[in-house]
């Protein structure tokens, strides 16, 4: 559970899969604090767009405000300004912030300008990286995997394990199909196409000793990793939350061991697809 927080809408980039396309809203300082305080889970989660593009002294006050708090601060960026911005500003940030999660999700410059369209992206990110595990501040690197990158997923964690060693670990999420992926069965790829690919780079994962989860993609398509997979583990503990609301069981998971403790895969999965195995 997590307070998300967007606080602008404004990004750099134009990543194929965004959810947050045409997102809107209240972004004042006033209204994003007074949520913080309204805040009851203790995690909040500070997103955009992106947040770095927010107005430098804007941004820390909001993170002043939720250490202020007490909260777990997760700063969701893509990282492509970490290096323009002024460093001692910077260092303030990751002192405010608990721990950063960045969307990387690719392993190449090539497939990165595919599914970002940044053409200098994956150099700045890589540099920004390296810099915030420099700092101390933990590090998450969130791949979403979209069908332009579904293939690659164990690449990337070969590429994390040769280049980018100090990061805390790593995130498979599942491509929601918000914004510009709303029914677009170009960018969602189906359960059965990513399974092998995601099993693939998690066993590698285990077998390298680095820290990984799974969210999105029902727990039955990745049993061996069950104590990794999200949704599953809240299921277990018998969290409420959006992941709850966002899914939906199907006729297909009547009679699964896992029913218990899966939500289905997602609504908006289903709308594209119509179901887990269809």
């Amino acid at each position: 559970m997590a307070l998300h927080l967007p606080i602008n809408a404004e990004c750099n980039i134009q990543c194929v899969f965004c959810s947050s396309a045409g997102r809107n809203g209240d972004f004042s300082v006033a209204k994003l604090l007074k949520d913080i305080d309204a805040d009851t889970t203790g995690h909040v989660q500070v997103s955009g767009g992106d947040p770095l593009l927010r107005a430098p002294a804007e941004l820390l006050e909001i993170l002043a405000h939720c250490k202020k708090k007490r909260k777990v601060v997760e700063l969701q960026t893509n990282a492509v300004l970490v290096k323009q911005y002024d460093p001692a500003r910077f260092k303030l940030i990751a002192k405010l912030t608990d721990f950063f999660n960045v969307n990387f999700s690719a392993h190449t410059a090539e497939l990165d300008f595919a599914v970002t369209g940044a053409p200098d992206g994956f150099v700045r990110r890589v540099e920004s990286v390296k810099y915030m595990v420099s700092l101390g501040t933990p590090v998450r690197l969130t791949y979403i995997v979209c069908k332009p990158n579904v293939a690659h997923c164990a690449d990337f964690v070969d590429f994390v394990a040769r280049e980018l060693p100090g990061v805390a670990w790593v995130q498979f999420s599942y491509v929601k199909g918000m914004g510009r992926a709303k029914g677009n069965d170009s960018i969602i790829p189906r359960f059965e196409e990513a399974a092998g690919p995601l099993n693939k780079a998690m066993d590698r994962l285990k077998q390298l000793g680095l820290k990984y989860e799974v969210d999105h993609i029902p727990p039955c398509f990745v049993r061996e990793h069950l104590d990794c997979h999200v949704d599953y583990r809240k299921m277990r503990a018998a969290m409420p939350g959006i992941h709850l609301a966002e899914k939906q069981k199907t006729a297909e998971c009547d009679g699964c061991s896992l029913r218990e403790h899966c939500p289905g895969p997602r609504r908006d999965y289903v709308e594209v697809y119509g179901g887990l195995h269809t």
